[in-house]
């Protein structure tokens, strides 16, 4: 059936994020099936801005010129309503945590209408480190989103079955759907990877901002006890604890093996020319990047961060190891380059993260949600 309302995909602006990139290639990708595709921005400039296609609508929504993302996604709530009165969109899909609640909130500021709120949920809702007052306000929140949006869409199987627990009240509402991680290029790249040469040492590669979560000095401390054998790590991102990331490389003797090649635009080349991604985070929703590397035929070795990501490896026969231990690490590291995964059963489990069929099943469950009214 035809619609003419527009879907429109909600997104703060177009960073380097996962979630900022995951939202353009689902617009696009609707977009290019002749859907009515819009884009609400409240920045339009970005580090992936350049990947929106032409056929997508791009609306910027009116946004206080102070304040940091937090206060102004709450400001801009009367604008977001307005606008969902004046375009009355089949459905708006949240790009991830921090725009669900304040959609769902808009929606009701707009009063009724045909506009379906599809919330996801892309990283956890508690976190290591949290304060008993801290989660209890957190499941709070997170619950009174559910209860005002018409859907929530998880990365994986374990986190709907997890927050279907937390939340039974709106447990009919979480729903798992693929992100669009893996491209034609990807899937390409891995069929075709340059095997490693007689005598090169195991080609180590890590992926993501310097910031506590990733915890790379968890990862270099693992690799200092691995010291006597070859490897090489090449780490792609940047920000506020890079120096202190270096510092300790060095202190550690590190420093001649680990190359910092700072944020870069496509990761692809990267994955295909290592052997083995390491994930070193304290936690995460559904990265990106591990799916992207097994599509690149790239082996992987992580932390316990992410359930969705440990059932997933789990069906290459790949175990993650506790968060914060450095030996355990070490070891898994080692028992990678010692027994290598077979590449065609790595690209196999990436396949599902396809664009082409992470757009058929958002699309499944858009249809779903609005049958359902």
């Amino acid at each position: 059936m035809k619609h003419s309302a527009p879907i429109v995909h909600f997104l703060y602006e177009p960073s380097n994020g996962g979630l900022d990139r995951v939202a353009i290639l689902l617009a696009n990708g609707m977009a290019e099936r002749g859907l009515p595709t819009e884009l609400w921005l409240t920045k339009e400039t970005g580090a992936v801005a350049h990947l929106i296609s032409s056929a997508v609508k791009i609306r910027l929504v009116p946004t206080p010129k102070f304040g940091g993302r937090g206060l102004q996604l709450l400001l801009q709530i009367p604008s977001v309503a307005r606008m969902i009165r004046k375009h009355r969109p089949r459905a708006i899909f949240s790009a991830g945590n921090q725009t669900n609640l304040s959609l769902a909130i808009a929606r009701q500021f707009a009063g009724r209408g045909p506009t379906k709120i599809i919330q996801k949920l892309t990283n956890p809702v508690l976190r290591p480190g949290f304060g008993k007052w801290q989660k209890i306000a957190r499941t709070w929140r997170f619950g009174m989103t559910a209860n005002l949006g018409d859907m929530s869409l998880t990365l994986s199987e374990a986190d709907a079955k997890n927050y279907a627990q937390i939340y039974p009240h709106a447990a009919t509402k979480f729903h798992v759907v693929p992100n669009p991680y893996v491209t034609a290029n990807m899937l390409s790249a891995g069929t075709a990877r340059p095997l490693r040469g007689p005598g090169q040492p195991p080609r180590l590669l890590s992926v993501g901002r310097f910031v506590p979560q990733k915890d790379y000095m968890t990862l270099v401390a693992a690799l200092a006890l691995i010291a006597e054998h070859p490897w090489s790590l090449t780490i792609l991102g940047d920000g506020p604890l890079l120096q202190d990331t270096k510092q300790q490389a060095e202190k550690l003797g590190l420093a001649d093996r680990i190359t910092f090649k700072g944020f870069v635009h496509d990761v692809t080349p990267f994955l295909s020319q290592s052997d083995i991604l390491v994930l070193s985070s304290r936690w995460e929703g559904l990265p990106a990047v591990p799916i992207e590397a097994l599509a690149a035929g790239c082996a992987i070795v992580a932390t316990d961060c992410s359930d969705g990501l440990t059932e997933l490896l789990s069906r290459t026969g790949q175990r993650t190891v506790p968060v914060e231990d450095p030996e355990a690490l070490a070891r898994a590291i080692l028992d990678e380059i010692h027994s290598p995964q077979p590449v065609k059963v790595l690209i196999e489990c990436a396949s599902t993260y396809s664009i082409e069929n992470s757009i058929e099943q958002h699309l499944k469950l858009l249809d779903k949600v609005c049958e359902a009214a």
